[in-house]
């Protein structure tokens, strides 16, 4: 497989799967080093083993992150810096909003406490996440199944106001 490849695996890796155990055992690295930066030199030691010499790859971010390129995502619903994201499961699913919390860490790494109001209707929800958090989340929701559902994960549309 050549380093482009290898890159991609590792983006796409970090994105959709379940690596709980390897944060705690990042964690526990991260411990034994004696200064600050320790994971970032801890993830470049796993990327300088998992590639070897990247002297010859192209390191412009257009050419890496090809998939981020395509644009930046607006998000209507906005207030007080946290967007409104629309997903397409609810209570009819059985999903509770400690499972939507547990699911958004899990997948995207945010911190549980960031994520704001959650509003679960019966076949939808919709989640608060902190405005520079709603692309990753976005993101890191792409071919995920929740209790058995395919999840479609959105910017929510303006919400009106009753007049």
């Amino acid at each position: 497989m050549n380093k482009e490849k290898k890159i991609e695996k590792i983006l796409d890796s970090a994105m959709s799967d379940d690596l709980t155990d390897y944060v705690k055992l990042m964690k526990a690295m991260r411990k034994r080093m004696p200064f600050f930066g320790g994971t970032k030199r801890i993830a470049a030691a796993l990327l300088k083993d998992a590639l070897g010499d990247i002297s010859g790859i192209d390191l412009s971010l257009e050419k890496i992150f090809k998939k981020s390129a395509v644009g930046k995502v607006i998000f209507e619903d906005i207030k007080d810096g946290k967007a409104r994201l629309f997903i397409n499961i609810g209570k009819n699913h059985g999903i509770s909003p400690g499972d939507l919390i547990r699911e958004i860490v899990k997948r995207s790494g945010v911190d549980g406490k960031q994520i704001g109001k959650i509003d679960i209707h019966s076949t939808y929800s919709f989640i608060e996440i902190p405005e520079q958090y709603g692309e990753l989340v976005l993101l890191s929701f792409e071919n995920v199944k929740v209790k058995g559902v395919p999840i479609v994960i959105e910017p929510a549309k303006k919400r009106k106001k009753n007049n």
